[in-house]
């Protein structure tokens, strides 16, 4: 069967409105199922002084602070982008013209956050 595929995929281009709300969505998922770890984490202190330390021999390897890193750059998204809503909803910064210099400050500070903690923490 050589049928065609759907014509919405020929018809548009990812814009960066469009990356945005798809990585927005992403980063939300991550960052809420990342708080599952970080509570055990937070709750092994109270409950196994040997866990706890084991977590943070773990915690400090390199391979895990890159990691550490990446999930920074997803909460990091995910936070920008809720201000950016938030401003959104006091009809401010609307017009095309502003959204995308508006959208690439976000991705400029959010580059700019994970660097500064990736030099310290690396």
């Amino acid at each position: 069967m050589n049928r065609p595929l759907s014509p919405h995929l020929q018809i548009h281009k990812p814009l960066l409105t469009m990356v945005f709300s798809i990585t927005h969505r992403i980063s939300a998922i991550v960052f809420f199922v990342s708080l599952i770890p970080i509570g055990l984490w937070i709750s092994s202190i109270y409950l196994n002084e040997g866990i706890f330390n084991l977590i943070n021999i773990v915690l400090n390897s390199s391979a895990v602070k890159i990691l550490i890193l990446l999930w920074l750059a997803f909460v990091n998204h995910f936070i920008l982008n809720e201000i950016k809503h938030l401003i959104w909803s006091q009809v401010k910064v609307m017009e095309l013209n502003q959204v995308y210099p508006f959208s690439y400050m976000i991705l400029s500070l959010n580059f700019f956050i994970v660097c500064l903690v990736g030099v310290k923490i690396i």
